[in-house]
């Protein structure tokens, strides 16, 4: 896989705002670094799954730091950052109950709206005092699950709640964040329990920490799921426009050549964007962010990029090779991905799309009739209404037999599968 993801391009140049967003990838924001001092920060929402799991990682963390945690309450995320907030608050429940046991942390907890109403007045009277609010969010957990009352302590009446959960939001937003479950160090963020080693490493490097053991350690064999049948095929959803639909289709190429072996079936969607999401630009920014460190650590090229939205996007689906074998589908959205988002190159002009083509050993003639005969999304359109049917809503995504995940970030999960 090395040598399919760093194939040199000849007579290819990337555009001036490649190189910029090249720029952009790979820095830190310097006023956010301004902005946030040098505090570790976590925003908890009430009634996020995930939160629920930082806040009991931060118990764990708090007697190690040589700094101070602040929490931050926050409301929930916004319509234009969280468009399906059904099927996006549904996984994350699965998901953070699934990882729970492989950090040693409890399960979260599912809230009514009275709940996290109550529970949001005790914390936001915890404001400026990190091991009070972690000891009363425990607290009103337990006995939630126990099905008594919160105890008996000081809360918040609803103007000042409201007051402090807009404050808070405003200044995840001045630092560059959108999302609950989120650490922020020195105007740069880290989310839930995925992005730890990073913040282990800024950490360490400031000698943040009491000793050098990791923040948590993820144990794989802790995953339980449901057997799936030997022979039900892995499907895979893929955006061209989704640099984690990238780094994916390369982490599943080695993958399967580690021997992940279960029939692969390829489903390209039309971007989020495209199908009238919106993705707005402190969103865009975080990505291209994160990526570049995950792709860097995983030794995957990123960085110098030509946004394929609008008629790269068509052009890539129009003339995706579903006739090919499925290791070769594979292969066009990794060197496709690899050509937007590590090489800047224009897929909306045929010199860009036949040296993706080329690159992967298929006809380019073949492809010239078929744009040719007009831009064809139905089969992209039939994927994402099996993704929709599938309750997921985004990408990557994938579904073998009953089980569904979504994320780069739980291919381990697949493994696990077999």
């Amino acid at each position: 896989m090395e040598t399919l993801i760093s194939l040199p391009i000849a007579g290819l140049k990337p555009s001036f705002k490649s190189r910029v967003a090249e720029r952009i990838a790979g820095s830190r924001d310097p006023l956010a670094r301004l902005r946030a001092g040098r505090a570790l920060e976590l925003y908890y929402e009430v009634g996020d799954p995930h939160s629920q799991l930082c806040a009991a990682l931060a118990r764990r963390l708090l007697p190690r730091l040589r700094l101070p945690l602040h929490i931050h309450l926050v409301p929930s995320p916004t319509e234009n950052t969280y468009p399906e907030e059904a099927r996006q608050r549904a996984f994350a429940s699965l998901d953070a109950a699934r990882i729970a046991p492989c950090h040693e942390l409890p399960a979260p907890l599912r809230l009514s709206e009275e709940q996290q109403r109550a529970l949001q007045a005790r914390l936001a009277a915890c404001t400026g005092n990190a091991a009070a609010f972690l000891d009363a969010e425990r607290a009103a957990l337990e006995a939630y699950a126990a099905r008594r009352p919160i105890p008996p302590g000081p809360s918040a009446d609803g103007v000042v709640t409201q007051s402090l959960l807009a404050g808070n939001a405003a200044r995840r937003e001045r630092l560059g964040h959108y999302l609950p479950a989120m650490w922020q160090y020195r105007g740069e963020w880290f989310w839930a329990l995925d992005r730890l080693e990073f913040l282990h490493a800024r950490l360490s490097a400031d000698q943040g920490l009491t000793d050098t053991a990791p923040l948590s350690v993820l144990d794989t064999s802790r995953f339980q799921a449901a057997p799936v049948a030997g022979d039900a095929p892995l499907e895979f959803w893929f955006s061209f426009r989704s640099p984690y639909s990238y780094l994916a289709a390369v982490e599943m190429l080695r993958a399967r050549a580690r021997g992940l072996h279960a029939k692969l079936q390829v489903r390209p969607v039309l971007p989020m964007v495209m199908r009238g999401l919106p993705v707005p630009r402190v969103k865009r920014l975080y990505i291209v962010r994160d990526v570049k460190r995950c792709a860097d650590a995983q030794g995957i090229p990123f960085g110098r990029i030509h946004d394929p939205v609008g008629a790269g996007a068509f052009r890539l689906l129009t003339v995706f090779p579903y006739g090919a074998d499925t290791d070769t589908q594979l292969r066009y959205c990794a060197l496709a991905g690899q050509s937007v988002w590590a090489e800047g190159i224009d897929v909306s002009t045929d010199e860009g799309l036949r040296t993706v083509f080329e690159r992967c050993g298929l006809d380019w003639s073949a492809a010239q009739q078929k744009l040719a005969q007009g831009i064809d999304t139905r089969q992209a359109e039939a994927n994402r209404e099996a993704l929709f049917a599938a309750g997921l809503w985004g990408v990557p995504s994938f579904r073998r037999g009953e089980f569904t995940t979504w994320g780069q970030d739980r291919l381990w999960m697949l493994e696990r599968l077999g």
